[in-house]
């Protein structure tokens, strides 16, 4: 696959689908898009991409350390053509966080394994599981951002646009 980032347009259909299951409104928590508290009191930090590294910001864990409230972390898993969303509190993450290496900027790193009957597992931290809450079909442009450069240039010449 190529290399690509999980952004906004994978990002809010996330979010429109987590405050619809959850019957909820998500808003920002100060610049972070990631970041987000929902109208139940909860914290959301919502990770996705297209490779099971994944990092959760540490400005997300130092919330948790708090303790005012809790995080319920959202994973989004992309996969070509559809998108899957799991999700479970912080909790577990957060308590053996020593076991999950940092970036340059503090964020902390994960990797996950395949999922086993719509349960995620974490390889670095074997207590945190996280269960299936939808699936759907990935936008078109996120599944456009998917294929080869030279194929989007050829798209792009076909439809006129290049």
């Amino acid at each position: 696959m190529v290399d690509i980032k999980f952004s906004g347009d994978e990002r809010e259909p996330v979010i429109e689908r987590l405050e619809t299951l959850k019957n909820i409104k998500l808003k920002p928590v100060r610049r972070y898009k990631k970041f987000l508290k929902g109208s139940d009191g909860l914290y959301y930090c919502i990770v996705g991409g297209s490779c099971d590294w994944h990092a959760i910001p540490k400005e997300v864990m130092e919330q948790e350390k708090k303790g005012q409230a809790s995080v319920y972390l959202v994973i989004a898993r992309w996969l070509r053509t559809r998108i899957e969303i799991y999700g479970g509190l912080l909790k577990p993450l957060f308590e053996l966080r020593g076991s999950l290496s940092r970036n340059e900027k503090g964020d902390f790193q994960f990797n996950l394994k395949t999922p086993t009957d719509g349960i995620l597992s974490i390889k670095e931290v074997a207590g945190a599981k996280f269960e299936k809450l939808d699936e759907f079909s990935a936008p078109p442009v996120s599944r456009f951002k998917t294929l080869s450069k030279e194929k989007q240039r050829e798209l792009l010449t076909k439809a006129g646009l290049k």
